[in-house]
């Protein structure tokens, strides 16, 4: 009896206590899915059983930013400030340090190869569902990370977002980055574009902007889109040199009748035309240009200097 219970005691204490292969699939399941999306990152490099089941997983976030600055990148899973990745150049050496909370490691990698590695991962995950997909960029870096989401495009994975901001982007990369997002999936269009020159013909014309309800677009003049191409959005901010009465007319008679119209923020260069508004109410009289009027079921305002028309 003593020499059986000796030799059970010795074989446990060369096993050792069970390791995650020994344990049923389902528990392995419920323990990553208590893990922070953070962590997963990390834990998903331990090994392949590992990395297969987060891969299968739920992320478990909504949100996603990506700063990528020059000197030191960032990479946000949920829309609170705190708890970012932070990759940093090494001044010694060519590799970056990756940086979260109190924990550093120093790797080989570029900061811009290693954050967008670690994206690579969270894009890849079939079940990805983001509500926004924030992207802060500079010339240099958008070029590289449309190049980045081309090539995840090319193995069949197309961005699954409701919303995605892009802020300081050529439009040649803003059109890089919408034509690789999953049309009817994404609604909502924000953009901050520092150049005017071409593509703007190609980005109205993607499925991604005919599919999408709505657009703020800031920065450049929208002198180059025919204002019928806006028509089909519910939430409208845009910025125009001028707005002419047959815009005017259009906005009246097809943009304001149109069941899925909420709002549209207008502003224009040269100002607001009393003609302009005019087109849109026959009621309209200047000296009343400060004070919200009516039109249907819509209120207007003009901004005191202006130049900005709401149309609510």
């Amino acid at each position: 009896m003593s020499e059986n219970l000796t030799d059970e005691l010795d074989l446990m204490k060369i096993s050792g206590p069970p390791s995650f292969s020994d344990m049923p699939m389902e528990t392995v399941y419920k323990i990553v899915g208590k893990v922070d999306p953070y962590s997963r990152l990390a834990v998903r490099k331990v090994c392949r059983n590992l990395r297969n089941v987060i891969d299968d997983t739920d992320p478990g976030f909504k949100y996603v930013k990506v700063d990528l600055s020059r000197y030191a990148s960032r990479l946000w899973l949920t829309n609170i400030g705190r708890g970012a990745i932070c990759y940093s150049r090494n001044s010694n050496d060519p590799g970056c340090t990756v940086r979260r909370t109190s924990q550093s490691k120093s790797i080989e990698k570029t900061q811009l190869d290693a954050i967008l590695d670690d994206l690579a991962v969270i894009v890849k995950n079939p079940k990805l569902r983001l509500d926004n997909f924030v992207i802060v960029s500079s010339h240099e870096a958008s070029k590289q990370f449309v190049e980045w989401i081309r090539d995840i495009a090319q193995s069949g994975i197309l961005l699954h977002t409701k919303k995605i901001k892009l802020d300081i982007f050529p439009l040649k990369d803003v059109f890089g980055v919408l034509s690789h997002c999953k049309p009817g999936f994404l609604e909502d269009i924000e953009f901050y574009c520092y150049d005017s020159a071409g593509k703007m013909d190609e980005i109205i014309n993607l499925e991604q902007w005919k599919r999408a309800k709505s657009i703020n677009i800031e920065g450049r003049v929208c002198e180059d889109i025919p204002i019928e191409h806006f028509f089909h959005f519910s939430r409208i901010t845009i910025k125009l040199r001028k707005l002419s009465v047959s815009d005017a007319i259009k906005i009246r008679d097809d943009l304001m009748k149109s069941a899925h119209f909420e709002y549209a923020y207008i502003k224009i260069i040269e100002g607001v035309d009393p003609d302009v508004l005019r087109a849109i109410n026959p009621n309209y009289h200047p000296y009343d240009a400060l004070d919200p009027f009516e039109h249907g079921n819509y209120t207007f305002r003009i901004s005191s200097d202006k130049d900005d028309l709401a149309l609510l």
